[in-house]
This record gives C-alpha cells, structure tokens and sequence, in this order.
C-alpha cells in the first residue's frame, strides 16, 4: 500500500500537468476566464507538491532549490487559496447572479492576498521565516474558513447543476486539506500507510477531476446556448426584414391609390401620416443596428450568461420597434419605456459606466399624451456617441419631463459629456465619420405630426458652462404640441 501511494505523488503530478495545459488551451479557445485562473490554481498547487512527489525530476529540482521551496511553503498555499477563491466568482457567474457577493469576495481576495504578502515578506527578511507558519495556522486557516462557511451559505441559493460541481469539488478540496492539516500537527494518523500529505493529494485528485468535468459540462452548456442565441437572432432579424417590406408594399399600395385625391385636405393627411410611417421604417433598421451591435459583443466573448440577460431586453426592445412601426403615435408611458430598454442594450459597450435617469413631473399623465414613436432616440444616441463616449468616468444623461403649458409639453435630454465643440472637433479629425440620419428624420416626423395641430414643435440645443466656461455637457429642450 505505502508503494502504491509513493507512485499515486508521481501519477497525480502527470495528471496534473494534462490538465494545466488542457484548461490552457481551452481559455484560448473559448476565453472563459475561468479556465485560465484554474489553470494558474493547479500550476502552483503543482509547484508546492514539488518537494513532496516522488520521481527523479521532482526529486532534482527540490535538491536544487530546497531553500526556494522551504522559504514559499506557507505563503504558495495561501497564494493558490485565492485562485481558488477567485476561480469561484467566474465559475458560478457570480457577478450576473449577485454582484454583491461577488464585490464581497473580490474584497475578501484582495486584502487577504496583500495582508499575507507583506507578512511574508516582513518574515522573511525581517524575522528569520519564525511566524509565517504561525501565521497560515492560526490565523489565516481559522479566518477563511469562517469566510469560506459564510461565502457557501450565500451560495447555497444558486439551484444550479454547474453550482453542484463546485461545492462537491470544493468540499473535496477543504475536506482533505483540513484533514491533512489536523494529521500533520498533531502527529497522529490512523492510516499507518498514509503521510498526511497523501490525504491532501487524494483531495486535490477528487477536486481537480471534478471541476474540470464541471468546466467541460458549462463549456457545453455555453455552445448550446450559443447556438439557440445565433438562431434567435437570425429569427427576430428575418422578421423585422419581413414586417419592412410588408409595410413597404402597403405604402407603395396606399400612395398609389391616394394619388389621384392628393389635391384634397384630407387626403393630404392620410399622405403626410404614410410618409410619417415611411420615415419610421426608414428609422427601424438603423435603431435595430444599433442595438444589435451592443449584444453582439458578449456573443463575440464569449459570455453567454451576460448575452442571455441582455438577449431577453432586446427581444421586449424588437417588440416595442415592431409594435411602433405600424403607429403614427404612441403614449408618452411606451415612449419612455422603450427608452429605457434602448439605454440598457447601449449601455452594454459603456460597461454600464453610464448613470441613466428619467425625471417625470407627478401631475402628467404619461399615458394621455401622444409622441411620435421612437422620437427621443437620436438625441439619446448622440449624447451617447458624441458626448459621452470620450469622457473617461462620471458619465450621466437625464431626460426631464413637464408641462411647458396647456398647449405643449417639454422634454429635456441633458448629459454632462464633453460638449458639441469639443464633439465636433473629434469627429472632424477622424478619418472615418459615422453618419447620422435619426436627427434629420426626427425634425421630418414632428413636422408631419404637428401638421394637424394648432401649435408647432421646436428643438433647442444649450451648451452646458461652468463658472470657467469650460463645457460641461449638451441640454436638448425638445417642445412637442398637445393641441
């Protein structure tokens, strides 16, 4: 049995190795970065059994560097304890399901990595390697172990199978690390045939074995998912391609038919309110790029938890379009919410660095007053990609709401970007320059949409100063008639 166990060191280390470059290669191929921390977990857990494997290389390379080895003993073990810990947060997509608990531990790994660094390096060089040992017993082990309890409580929630492979693969990993420990300092082992560092191995085995079945089975459940976002996508695409050219018939059928009655009043109505419908559908499919283009990110990188959350906002967004495309008008209630969704799918490519804010007068009645459909969108895109895409941090946009008088209301759009001059001059010395077309087609439908009524919209663009006159941000004042 002793033989057999001084062969399972050297067998474990091969296994070891495979599975290093395995998880490796299988970051780069799906760059997950949970592959390539556990990786990193399982190259030193390799580099501290080193001195404890038995075969002619380990056995060199300890003989050569023995005070290398004795020197990083305690603080190599908290080191892959932290990889561990850090692995956790990517492997259970922590920070989708609960970005708290996943600031939390971050914390926990930051400060627990410098706090023991620094210890070490103070025993090191100051205090003769006395009390790191002390250190990782009493204090460290104790303490993670009360976080660690307290960390699987909080986890305990997530009902998921890729959850069940880690506590099963981190219970194998306490379990025996704590036994191998408990042996090792009071000197007492029931199993004659085993060193106490054996126990370790055998739980490093079980746990190694287990997480990177867990790893293979989220790396199929990612290409799985993969695949049914690939094709809902295409679906949603080929029906908005569908309901365009519908609509495009419809016009063409309509125009055709009120060709003849255009002299008319009325039907010069009809016909103002088909090339508001026509300026609609213009306007769709570069909305419907935009959006595209943000989720498209998390699909290219792979991340298919984010993309999912993201994918459900979309499809309410592609529904909302759809639902638009058909109605010269819509309340101001569906106007906002179809804002809000608009700025959540955006917000993607600004890592949610953007402070999105809809500030809305309590006596106005949101679902009485008529809009024209997706009219408030361009200006939030400009705010964005002019205004707020070269600031660096503290990045905010308000749109206001209120009741200038009986006969209009006032909407707002205000960022705290970089101001039109300074936009202007950026985008003068690109030498590629991106096109808009939302503002010119925005003035084109309020005008259409103002022709039945009495009163007439306006648009007022106010460059934001501070005390200096340094730009501080761009405030759009948009006027909409009620009567």
């Amino acid at each position: 049995m002793e033989l057999l166990f001084k062969d399972f060191s050297s067998w474990l280390q091969g296994m070891l190795f495979i599975l290093i470059a395995y998880h490796t290669i299988s970051f780069f191929f799906t760059k997950d970065k949970s592959f390539a921390i556990y990786a990193g977990y399982l190259f030193l857990i390799t580099i501290y059994l080193i001195p404890r494997t038995n075969n002619e290389t380990s056995t060199y390379i300890n003989k050569h560097y023995r005070t290398i080895f004795l020197d990083f003993n305690w603080v190599i073990q908290i080191w892959y304890w932290m990889l561990y810990t850090w692995f956790s947060i990517y492997f259970l997509n922590l920070n989708i399901k609960d970005k708290k608990l996943a600031k939390q531990i971050t914390s926990y790994i930051l400060i627990t990595t410098i706090v023991s660094t620094f210890f070490f390096l103070i025993d090191l060089f100051f205090l003769n390697k006395a009390y790191i040992g002390r250190f990782f017993i009493f204090l460290f082990t104790p303490i993670s172990l009360i976080i660690t309890s307290f960390f699987l409580r909080a986890m305990y929630r997530f009902k998921d199978k890729i959850n069940r492979f880690f506590v099963i693969g981190f219970s194998f990993f306490l379990g025996f690390s704590v036994l191998s420990l408990g042996f090792s300092e009071i000197n007492r082992n029931p199993f004659n045939f085993l060193r106490p560092i054996d126990i370790f191995m055998i739980g490093i085995m079980l746990e190694a074995i287990t997480i990177s079945i867990g790893l293979g089975y989220k790396y199929h459940i990612y290409r799985q998912e993969r695949d049914n976002y690939n094709t809902l996508l295409i679906s949603e695409l080929k029906k908005n391609d569908n309901l365009k050219d519908q609509l495009n018939e419809k016009l063409s059928e309509k125009i055709e038919s009120h060709k003849i009655e255009a002299i008319q009043v009325l039907h010069e109505k009809q016909l103002n309110e088909l090339k508001l419908t026509s300026l609609l559908s213009q306007m769709n499919p570069h909305f419907i790029f935009n959006a595209l283009n943000s989720i498209k990110l998390y699909i290219i990188n792979h991340e298919p938890k984010i993309a999912a959350y993201y994918l459900n906002k979309f499809s309410k967004l592609i529904r909302k379009i759809l639902e638009a495309s058909s109605a010269r008008e819509v309340t101001l209630q569906e106007e906002l919410e179809t804002m809000d969704l608009y700025m959540n799918i955006e917000n993607i490519r600004f890592s949610d660095e953007i402070d999105f804010n809809i500030k809305v007068d309590e006596k106005l009645n949101l679902t009485s007053i008529k809009v024209p459909p997706l009219i408030i969108q361009p200006f939030l895109e400009n705010a964005l990609w002019h205004g707020l895409s070269s600031k660096k941090s503290d990045k905010k946009i308000l749109i206001s709401i209120d009741k200038l008088d009986k006969n209009h209301i006032q909407i707002i759009i205000e960022d705290n970007g970089i101001g039109r001059k300074a936009s202007a001059k950026i985008k003068s010395e690109k030498s590629i320059k991106r096109k808009s077309i939302g503002i010119n087609l925005t003035k084109d439908r309020l005008t259409n949409f103002s022709l039945t009524l009495k009163n007439k919209y306006s648009i007022i663009y106010q460059d934001l100063e501070d005390e200096n006159k340094k730009a501080t941000g761009t405030k759009v004042i948009i006027k909409i008639p009620l009567k």
